[in-house]
Parts: structure tokens; C-alpha cells; sequence
């Protein structure tokens, strides 16, 4: 053996049973946190009732409507969604659950009508899900 073997093999002392063992834990650890990871994104990227707002018009300083699509896997489940009209501070000036009645089609167009504190200028949908 060398002199540069022998300062090599003392700086890089060979792999011990507990190394291996710290390192397979370890490995397993982070497998596991990339699986649920991974789960938990495909769950929520499908979630079972999704909303968007199409179009809306503000055709008052009182009254704004809108136009909702909800998107639910099972058309026969009845849903809520919580709606929200903005003013141009961006306080809100009015709220509301909308029901979603069940139905036939996945996709369900839904016009409501919100009565607002001030002049609205945006609605957004807070969220949606399945009704109880």
C-alpha cells in the first residue's frame, strides 16, 4: 500500500453497519415524504367540485350579477358555493352561498345576483364543495 493509499483510506474510514443503516432509513424517509406528497397533489388537483365565474356585470351600484359554471365528478350531488363581491378598495361588499342544485350534467351554469354596499368592480368564488 502507498503512502497515498494509506492517507486516503484514514480520511475515508470504511462504511460501518450503523452508516448503512442511518443511510437506508434515510432514503426511506425521503421516499415516503416524495409519496405523499405526490398523493396528497393528485387528491387536491381533483377536487369533487370546482367553480369559475364566466362573466359579470355590475348593473347598479347596488347590484352586480353573474354568471357561475360549477364543474362537480357526480352531477347528483348537490353543492354550495361562497361568493364574494369586491370594491375597488378591495373590501367586500357583498357575500353569498350559492346552492347548486343536483342535476344531470357534470358542467352547470348558474346566474346569481348580488346585492352589494357599494359599487362592486370584481366577484371571485371563495370556495365550493358538496353539500351535506
Amino acid at each position: 500500500m502507498t503512502d497515498d493509499e494509506a492517507r486516503i483510506r484514514a480520511r475515508y474510514p470504511r462504511r460501518t453497519t450503523a452508516d448503512v443503516l442511518l443511510g437506508g432509513i434515510a432514503l426511506v424517509g425521503v421516499l415516503g415524504a416524495i409519496a405523499v406528497v405526490l398523493v396528497t397533489g393528485l387528491v387536491r388537483a381533483n377536487p369533487p367540485v370546482v367553480a369559475m365565474v364566466r362573466s359579470f356585470e355590475v348593473v347598479s351600484p347596488t347590484v352586480m350579477e353573474a354568471e357561475l359554471v360549477v364543474q362537480r365528478k357526480d352531477p347528483s350531488a348537490a353543492a354550495q358555493c361562497r361568493v364574494f363581491a369586491q370594491a375597488e378598495s378591495y373590501e367586500r361588499v357583498a357575500e353569498a352561498t350559492i346552492d347548486v342544485p343536483p342535476g344531470t350534467e357534470t358542467l352547470t351554469t348558474v346566474d346569481i345576483s348580488l346585492s352589494t354596499i357599494k359599487e362592486a368592480t370584481a366577484i371571485e368564488i371563495e370556495y365550493c364543495q358538496l353539500s351535506d
